[in-house]
Parts: C-alpha cells; sequence; structure tokens
C-alpha cells in the first residue's frame, strides 16, 4: 500500500512537524516559475529567496556525508532527516524548498550558500540548485600534511598521485543538454573506460575525486552556472552506477568563469562556437593518497 505525504512526515517528530505547520499558516511563496509535475523547471526560472526572509537566517553547517545522499526521487522526510527543515516560510505541501548552508572556509572564515530542492506532483525531490551568484558549494579545503615524527629510521609512504582528467562536454551531452538521456555514445564510452581507471585508483587508496562542469561564455551567467553544475551532477551519478564510490566525489559547477581558450568576438557567431569548444568540458581532478 503507498504510504500518504502526510502519513510519511509523521516520522519527522512533533518538533519539526510543528515547525513545519507554522511555516503552513504563514503561506507557501512559489518563487520559482513553471515548475512541471515531474519536477522540471527551466533554468532561467528558478528563483531563490532574499536571505532576509528567512525564518531561521543562521542557516545551519551541512554534513558533507548527507548532502551526497541527495539524489533525484528522495521523499521530504528523507530530505528532512538528512539536512532538516528548509529555513523559509515553505510548508509540507510546498513544490520547493530553500536552505541557508554554511562552510568553514581554509582562513576560518564562513561561506553562507543557498541551496533549493525542486519536487515533482508527488513531492520527490527531482533538481537540486546551488545559488550561483556566491559560487557555492565551497571546494573542500586540502587535507593538512602529516607531521612527520623524529624516529630513527623514517619510512617515507609512496607520494600521492594525482591526475586532471577533462573530457569534452560537446563529446558527453547533446547540445544545451545535461540529462543522462541526452549523453551521446561517444561520452558514454568514455565515461566507461573512465570508471574502471578510477575504481583502479581506489583499490590502491583513499582517493577524492572533484568533478567540475565547465561551460563557453555564450548565455548569461546563472543559466551557464547552473548548466555546469547539472552536467558536473551527471558525470558523478553516471560514474557511480559503475561502481566508483560516491563519498569519493563530489560534483560542482564553474559556469564560464575559467575558461581555457580566448576566441575574438568579431567572428561570426558559428566560428566562435567552433572557437570556444575546448571550454565547453567536464573536468575531474584526481588526488590517491596510496596506502
Amino acid at each position: 500500500m503507498k504510504m500518504s505525504h502526510t502519513n510519511k512526515l509523521a516520522g519527522l517528530g512533533a518538533v519539526g512537524l510543528a515547525m513545519l505547520a507554522m511555516t503552513g499558516c504563514m503561506g507557501t511563496k512559489y518563487l520559482s516559475e513553471g515548475i512541471t509535475e515531474e519536477g522540471r523547471v527551466q533554468i532561467e526560472n528558478v528563483k531563490f529567496p532574499e536571505l532576509d526572509d528567512a525564518w531561521q537566517n543562521e542557516g545551519q553547517f551541512p554534513n558533507s556525508e548527507n548532502l551526497a545522499k541527495i539524489k533525484p526521487g528522495i521523499l521530504k522526510d528523507e530530505l528532512y532527516q538528512l539536512i532538516g527543515r528548509p529555513h523559509f516560510s515553505e510548508a509540507q505541501h510546498a513544490r520547493e524548498w530553500d536552505y541557508i548552508m554554511k562552510f568553514y572556509m581554509p582562513d576560518d572564515t564562513v561561506k553562507v550558500c543557498q541551496y533549493k530542492v525542486i519536487f515533482d506532483k508527488d513531492y520527490r525531490g527531482q533538481e537540486f540548485y546551488w545559488h550561483p551568484a556566491a559560487d557555492c558549494p565551497p571546494q573542500p579545503a586540502p587535507a593538512p600534511a602529516p607531521v612527520a615524527q623524529p624516529v630513527p629510521v623514517v619510512v617515507q609512504a609512496p607520494a600521492p598521485i594525482k591526475e586532471r582528467i577533462n573530457l569534452g562536454a560537446d563529446a558527453l551531452f547533446k547540445f544545451d543538454k545535461w540529462q543522462p538521456e541526452n549523453m551521446l555514445p561517444q561520452g558514454r564510452a568514455e565515461l566507461d573506460e573512465l570508471a574502471a581507471k578510477l575504481r583502479q585508483y581506489q583499490d590502491m587508496g583513499e582517493t577524492r575525486i572533484i568533478i567540475t562542469g565547465h561551460t563557453d561564455r555564450f548565455g548569461d551567467d546563472m543559466y551557464n552556472m547552473n548548466l555546469s553544475q547539472l552536467r558536473a551532477q551527471t558525470v558523478r551519478s553516471y560514474l557511480v552506477n559503475l561502481g566508483v564510490h560516491p563519498a569519493s566525489m563530489i560534483a560542482i559547477g564553474a559556469g564560464e568563469s575559467q575558461p581555457v581558450k580566448e576566441c575574438s568576438t568579431k567572428e561570426p557567431r558559428k566560428v566562435q562556437i567552433d572557437c570556444l569548444q575546448p571550454n565547453r568540458r567536464v573536468t575531474l581532478d584526481v588526488t590517491v593518497t596510496q596506502d
């Protein structure tokens, strides 16, 4: 028997339900436009609320492992267990939830980010967005170098393996697309081969993989940031399905901010698009700390 959404939320606890009921009384304000029954929305229609409108504007420091568990199809009560209730006036029947996430930076400052979940008609999370203006989520700080202890005989560990892998977005996806069903055969073949290589790395030791999506300069900043983020997430999900450990990978979007090639703006658009092809890419920065 399919459990109703109300019954699913019953497990959130009396405090969580009380807060959700309070926010429900305040009314749900839909910021993003054109959310479909399947939980899809055009990137240009994704809107974020003002931070000052949050009922809990101090936000939270999320657990990185819990964030990595958030995937399409997640229920609201599952989302609640992982990252808590939303920080804005969005009740249990809202089609979008907004959060304020905080991260410690290497210089001990705190970076504030906004995170949005879009739900389908059955209130399952389907799309996930970071506010592009804040360059979120921040890349994890490198682990501090171990301090060698004075011992008569020092056995040095093998040096970490570091590799950058570049995948052309034009080979991975159809133009302006990011969904798994719009991946190209050549891109799937490259990822299949890459997954085998990453599994070998994981057998050698602790592995950290940062997957970054990049676009060219055509299109506005927010559109490019979200497109690059979604492509990176699709690549991550594909590799997870092929056996690469999910905890070893994070997916981020850089938009058009890190070009590797500059092209004249005076050329015809077709010539510019061809020239800027190296900028449309997905990069993987792999670090393996050998056992």
